[in-house]
């Protein structure tokens, strides 16, 4: 993932040659064979516990995340609709990535086919690529709604142009990968080692592509604009106290403070979680080893496996940080894992809010008044009460910021 994985021959050791031929074309001179398993039992085991576990925990939270977001209305919004399409990013890594990359890591030589070879890489960067800028948008879309209240609005057909132009971007970047990787063979006498690999017409151009391309383009970049939008909406939130009632302030702040903690946290694991493989691309790159060096065989053997594991553990962390710091979808997530299909949705049909808002512009200032009521017809299964009133008052866009989803709390 985001390098050759099963190019972990030493190819450029002494009598081998790379070929960009079917090793099964030489299957029938019985010269095709090496070892089946290249990691002792002891990592075998452990590998195929933590991928394993992200594998698991990635299709049920992403899954469930989905179905939340659909069946509740009141989460039919700019911002649910890209955290929807983050859950679909982490299930394309989650489904056609993580299976591969444990099998790669415990396997030697590529065994999926030249479909295939193309496939992983060019599905990872796309989701890898979707991720960040869902993340991206997602912080233009908290940005607008708290620092530019009354100028600009995130709608939902704005989300859905944005999201079709973040598929766009990332199934468009990532195509040289799609067409440069290609299964081959490493030759040696009495063995042919199948492999996927990049066939470049020069390492300049492999380098360049990574480092302008997905490093840059789909990493730093997007991150350090990341940082720059939560950098400006926190100064805000901070340093721009709310008019009223001093506890309507104290809720108002601490919903503010929870909702921008939760995106923090996503941002910074997805951060996170890739660092360890971008640092291993970028020394591979610019200070390889010898091909038959210890350090080399340490970075194939361990250090390649836990840095892949890292990134696609990715995948099941947003779920569990949604879980964390929003009750509501904690508790539609209960509920889902909990109840059978029809007796779920015979449960959600229970509630109904009403929301009430008033703006009212006089002598040059903004009144802004909400109150929000949840009511069920039924027996209750979630704790629900409603929000106090609150009325704010500012002049201009410097609107009372009590305008952060509390759909997220």
């Amino acid at each position: 993932m985001f390098l050759d994985i099963t190019n972990d021959t030493q190819c450029s050791g002494e009598g081998y040659e790379v070929q960009t031929v079917s090793p099964m074309a030489s299957a029938a001179n019985n010269t095709t064979f090496y070892p089946l398993v290249k990691q002792p039992l002891h990592m075998v085991l452990l590998l195929s516990l933590v991928y394993g576990s992200v594998l698991l925990l990635a299709l049920l939270g992403n899954v469930c995340v989905l179905v939340v977001v659909a069946s509740d209305k009141r989460l039919h919004s700019a911002t649910y609709m890209f955290i929807a399409n983050l859950a679909v990013a982490d299930l394309l890594v989650a489904i056609f990535c993580t299976p591969i990359t444990l099998l790669s890591n415990i396997f030697s030589g590529w065994r999926f086919g030249a479909f295939m070879c193309k496939a992983v890489p060019y599905l990872q960067g796309v989701s890898v690529c979707a991720s960040v800028n869902t993340l991206a948008a997602i912080a233009v879309d908290r940005y607008l709604a708290i620092c530019h209240l009354l100028r600009i609005r995130m709608t939902m057909r704005m989300a859905r142009v944005i999201l079709a132009g973040i598929w766009l971007v990332a199934t468009t970047v990532t195509v040289p990968w799609a067409v440069f990787y290609n299964q081959g063979a490493f030759v040696q006498p009495h063995q042919i080692i199948p492999v996927c690999y990049q066939t470049w017409k020069s390492k300049e151009e492999e380098r360049n592509f990574f480092l302008g391309a997905i490093f840059l383009f789909c990493y730093v970049l997007p991150l350090s604009f990341i940082v720059c939008c939560y950098f400006m909406i926190g100064y805000r939130v901070w340093n721009r106290d709310v008019p009223g009632i001093t506890s309507e302030r104290g809720v108002i702040q601490k919903s503010k403070v929870r909702v921008l903690k939760m995106l923090a946290v996503v941002v910074l694991l997805f951060g996170l979680s890739w660092l360890p493989l971008y640092i291993i691309n970028l020394k591979l790159y610019f200070f390889r080893p010898a091909d038959d060096s210890d350090e080399m065989h340490i970075i194939h053997s361990s250090v390649i496996p836990v840095a892949q594991w890292l990134g696609t553990s990715n995948s099941c962390m947003n779920p569990l940080v949604y879980c964390l710091f929003s009750k509501r979808i904690r508790d539609r997530i209960r509920l889902i894992l909990t109840c059978a299909g029809s007796e779920a949705r015979r449960s959600f049909s229970r509630y109904s809010s009403t929301r009430h808002m008033t703006v009212d512009y006089s002598n040059g200032r903004v009144k802004l008044a909400f109150r929000v009521n949840v009511t069920q017809a039924g027996t209750s299964l979630l704790p629900t009460r409603p929000l106090p009133r609150v009325s704010c008052e500012d002049s201009g866009d410097n609107v009372a910021l009590a305008t952060l989803d509390s759909t997220l709390t």
